[in-house]
């Protein structure tokens, strides 16, 4: 009896796990660049998109710049659709054939046009992958990079939850940028808890975030192996964020994406009044400022 009951336990469990990153139409890709960094790197984001549909889907995608309020207008690319079963990719899209935003990061939210489309159920489900990479900061061919997926817009950070992200590194041989992009038209305070690897905060820092804004910092305190955590200190009961952390080898300039995970265990104790689970919904959306003369050019299909 306990081993079924262990077995139907593990069934769920997993069950849960799945649904919760299960594809839908609206994804926050938490940080991209075109920029110069620490000890010669320098950083491109390739962005992907699948449709697994029999039909096309109008396709939205907008550029969160970092240090700046987004809700008058974000840079848009909204002149497409991607066809049935195809992977789309935009190689290096801050670059020159993308937004052409040299020196600039932030954040990007992918989404199917809801000025064109309803979305229902699944019938609008896409996947949404990026890559963020610095070129070889020791010279020759080669890149160093970091995946960074898609994250669904309805599972950020609000009131409901708290985020951790654990192995931060802090020392000689590593170091660790933390960020966060705000998906809430409306200035949000988040609050940064660094724990060492026993659990006892050893630096707190609060980032106010500009409507539809995005953060990023160099966590400059010693920790090896220890938990960065989050949560919302103030803004509006809808408020949803993103955070996220990389943790870069020092030598190569190597990345690891660190995701947020979620939980409500401690929320209580913490920031404002909690959400339930059914008042969860997706982030919004800034005014759209079109980006002028880009097209979408397609790779010629296999025969």
């Amino acid at each position: 009896m306990t081993r079924k009951l262990l077995v139907l336990m593990v069934a769920v469990l997993l069950a849960v796990a799945v649904q919760a990153r299960e594809l839908t139409w609206s994804y926050v890709v938490p940080a991209v660049a075109n920029a110069g960094g620490s000890l010669d790197t320098d950083w491109h984001t390739d962005l992907t998109i699948y449709n697994p549909h029999n039909y096309n889907l109008p396709m939205v995608i907008q550029f969160l710049q970092a240090g700046r309020d987004n809700s008058h207008g974000a840079p848009t690319i909204d002149n497409f659709e991607i066809y049935p079963w195809e992977t789309l990719s935009f190689w290096d899209v801050l670059g020159p054939n993308g937004f052409d935003r040299r020196g600039q990061t932030g954040s990007l939210l992918v989404y199917v046009d809801d000025l064109k489309r309803t979305c229902t159920t699944h019938d609008c489900d896409i996947a949404v992958f990026a890559r963020t990479y610095t070129l070889n900061p020791n010279g020759g061919s080669g890149e160093f990079g970091q995946a960074i997926p898609g994250v669904p817009s309805n599972l950020g950070l609000d009131c409901s939850v708290l985020a951790f992200m654990p192995q931060v590194m802090e020392d000689h041989d590593f170091r660790t940028n933390a960020g966060v992009v705000s998906l809430t038209n409306a200035l949000v305070t988040v609050r940064f808890e660094l724990q060492d690897k026993d659990g006892r905060i050893i630096h707190r820092i609060d980032k106010l975030l500009l409507p539809y804004g995005h953060t990023q910092w160099h966590i400059d305190r010693g920790v090896t192996g220890g938990t960065l955590a989050a949560f919302i200190q103030a803004g509006p009961s809808n408020a949803v964020v993103v955070p996220y952390a990389s943790v870069v080898n020092n030598a190569t300039g190597d990345p690891v994406n660190l995701e947020a995970h979620m939980t409500p265990v401690g929320v209580s104790a913490q920031g404002p009044s909690a959400l339930s689970s059914s008042e969860r919904v997706h982030g919004s959306f800034p005014l759209r400022e079109p980006v002028a003369g880009l097209g979408i050019v397609r790779q010629q299909q296999r025969p």
